[in-house]
């Protein structure tokens, strides 16, 4: 899900419903509590409106102290947002012009004034349009061109005011006393803290580290894989099967526990088993227990039941208990606006986020000690997490998750095109992409960078066809690709994933590129005909079937912003296989534009128009965050997220950095003081 500055003009599909397309809208070293990557603030950005044309005879700048007009409020404040990209689309001939919120080039006072005339009176007569100028731009509700900036951006602070002024104006009124920066140090926002049962890889990793079985996958309730990641609550529901399911999974381990699972003892076997199960159950609710959850479990031992039977009771209590099955977010002592959280459920976050799986014994022990009530100590325990082995099922888990290759399950391709494709196809695809993602994150140079340009891959011999490489042999080789396949977009997973059966989908190509590299939300109405016109000779490609389908309305919004992209991944068939032309002989086409950087021709050319983009790095900052905390980004998380999208910029795109720096921030170490559970 799961997924802002975006490349459509500002405020693009401002109205509800009238686009009839409303697409969404080196590890760090400790540091002292002061510096919170929550509270950071950015540099001031540069006004990235174009120059104006000059204005005949300027106004002079009001004094300071003296009354500023509704007028004069909106040409200083307002004017210069709209005027930078708004404008492009919400003007007549351009993508917002079916909306009611159709402005005039920026050209002159009189411009000026009838644009200040048109919002005021959309403000004063939409109700709903007031809450839509700051909600769009900033994303809090689906905009077509995506997040332009965060809700504690001045400029979205100048949309409120204008609109406060539009509801209630005044001839002439003091200047509104500055507004404190939301992201200053001191608050704390930690947002919503979602309870989430553990995924299906999580449990079984757990029990494999504290029981020592090996639980099968698809006993245990299978984690949802779709749009939304693995770790989000609502891809982790219990159903009456899902009930059954786990209780099956508790009786399959209890049957093959050791009796003297994790104690060494010379006890009467009862109280050796007893011990057992009191220490199994302390490590499987990752914290001390409670007098109340000890007593349940020795009074196992104490009715009349042999020692192993007892154990294997107590074993089947503990596996099917919340207190193992939900991350815990107990908190601690609160503070003035928020909880941290105790240091053994911080423990569990922390372990089940960066290695997908229990505490171990150095994290326990951290955290018994206090050591995770400080930002220096979590920062350590972290960068510990993501040098460690085991990191690498994190890695490969979220990268599968942001690039939806998840779309490969039980997929298949037309037998006549690609008749050696199968089952074992998809399982090279998929784990060429692990091998890529672990070489560049946790065994090179962790950069985003290498990431999204890398040049080297992974074959075996159903992959090297694809790639048009000789047989390789037997087993995995690390080869060199040219130009045209620079980093992970290129890879057959994704390219095979974002495809149909006999054919590329530039459209789902280019959506993903929009949706998760530039966060921007895409939503298509519900009533529109998604299907395409049928070839003939006056749609003989792709690209012009797709042309035929924007002459609706209602699709134009969408498909101007998401095919061009897609269309420069034409050169890869349904498998990613590389293609110069379609059957019939044409060429391929796969020129395209991205407004705010310029043309390209291919695949290679547009990654690195829009891997320039700024806000590709915060997006994947943020994707990553969404991961880590199980749920959506809120408006709460805007400080945090800018904070996060501040350091990777800093620290070169280091995803390892990034990792630890998520383990810092207040969603991930604090609860709201209001939640209850």
């Amino acid at each position: 899900m799961r997924r802002m500055v975006h490349g459509m003009p500002l405020l693009a599909a401002l109205a509800l419903g009238a686009l009839g397309c409303d697409p969404p809208e080196s590890t760090p070293e400790a540091e002292p509590d002061s510096a919170r990557p929550d509270s950071a603030r950015p540099d001031p950005e540069p006004d990235p409106s174009p120059d104006p044309a000059p204005d005949p005879a300027p106004d002079p700048e009001p004094e300071p102290g003296a009354c500023v007009t509704d007028a004069d409020f909106f040409a200083a404040e307002v004017e210069p947002i709209l005027s930078a990209d708004c404008v492009v689309c919400h003007r007549e001939g351009g993508a917002g012009a079916l909306t009611r919120y159709v402005l005039q080039p920026f050209d002159g006072p009189a411009a000026t004034a009838a644009n200040h005339a048109l919002l005021v009176g959309l403000v004063t007569d939409h109700p709903d349009f007031g809450a839509l100028l700051v909600d769009k731009p900033t994303n809090a509700v689906s905009h077509g061109g995506g997040r332009r900036f965060d809700a504690a951006d001045p400029r979205a602070t100048a949309l409120r005011r204008f609109v406060e002024r539009a509801r209630d104006p005044e001839d002439c009124v003091e200047p509104a006393p500055p507004i404190e920066d939301p992201c200053a140090p001191g608050a704390v926002r930690p947002g919503t803290t979602a309870l989430r049962r553990l995924t299906d890889s999580q449990y079984r990793h757990s029990v494999a580290d504290i029981f020592g079985v090996e639980v099968p996958p698809g006993l245990f309730p299978v984690t949802t894989l779709d749009r939304d990641f693995r770790t989000w609550a609502v891809n982790n529901t219990v159903s009456a099967a899902g009930a059954e399911s786990i209780m099956l999974a508790a009786e399959h381990v209890a049957a093959r526990v050791d009796a003297d699972a994790g104690v060494t003892c010379a006890e009467e076997p009862a109280d050796c088993g007893r011990r057992s199960a009191l220490h199994l159950a302390e490590r499987a609710f990752r914290r001390p227990l409670r007098p109340a959850e000890a007593a349940l479990i020795e009074g196992l031992f104490a009715a009349d039941l042999e020692p192993q039977a007892a154990l294997r009771r107590a074993v089947e209590l503990i596996l099917q208990s919340p207190q193992f099955l939900y991350l815990s977010d107990a908190p601690g002592a609160p503070e003035a606006d928020a909880a941290p959280l105790d240091p053994h459920a911080l423990a569990a976050r922390m372990s089940y986020f960066l290695v997908d799986t229990a505490p171990d014994d150095a994290l326990i022990a951290a955290a018994a000690a206090g050591e995770l009530s400080t930002r220096a100590g979590v920062a350590a325990q972290a960068r510990r997490l993501v040098a460690d082995p085991r990191a690498r099922r994190a890695l490969t888990a979220f990268h599968r998750d942001w690039l939806d290759v998840w779309r490969l399950q039980n997929t298949t391709r037309d037998p006549a095109r690609y008749p050696a494709f199968g089952p074992h196809t998809v399982d090279a695809m998929l784990t060429e992409l692990d091998l890529f993602v672990t070489e560049v994150v946790w065994a090179g140079d962790a950069r985003f960078d290498t990431l999204l340009y890398g040049d080297v891959t992974w074959v075996d011999r159903a992959l090297a066809p694809i790639y048009g490489l000789p047989d390789p042999g037997d087993g995995w080789h690390r080869v060199r690709l040219d130009g045209d396949r620079p980093g992970v977009l290129t890879r057959s997973a994704f390219l095979a994933a974002h495809a149909y059966a006999g054919s590329s989908s530039p459209v789902q190509r280019g959506a993903f590129v929009l949706h998760d590299l530039l966060c921007e939300t895409l939503d298509p109405p519900a009533d529109v005909n998604m299907d395409l016109p049928e070839p003939s000779e006056e749609a003989r490609t792709i690209r012009e079937r797709l042309r035929q389908h924007w002459t609706a309305p209602a699709c134009r919004a969408c498909h101007e912003r998401i095919d061009p992209i897609g269309f420069a991944f034409e050169h890869f068939g349904a498998l990613g296989e590389w293609r110069d032309t379609w059957d019939d002989g044409l060429p391929i086409d796969a020129s395209g534009a991205f407004e705010e950087q310029g043309v390209f021709d291919g695949a290679a050319e547009m990654i690195a128009a829009v891997g320039a983009a700024e806000q590709v790095r915060t997006c994947y900052a943020t994707r990553w965050f969404e991961y880590a905390v199980g749920r959506p980004a809120e408006p709460e998380d805007t400080c945090a997220v800018r904070a996060l999208a501040e350091r990777f910029a800093a620290s070169d795109g280091d995803i390892r950095n990034l990792l630890v720096d998520i383990t810092l921030t207040d969603a991930f170490r604090y609860r709201p003081l209001d939640e209850e559970r």
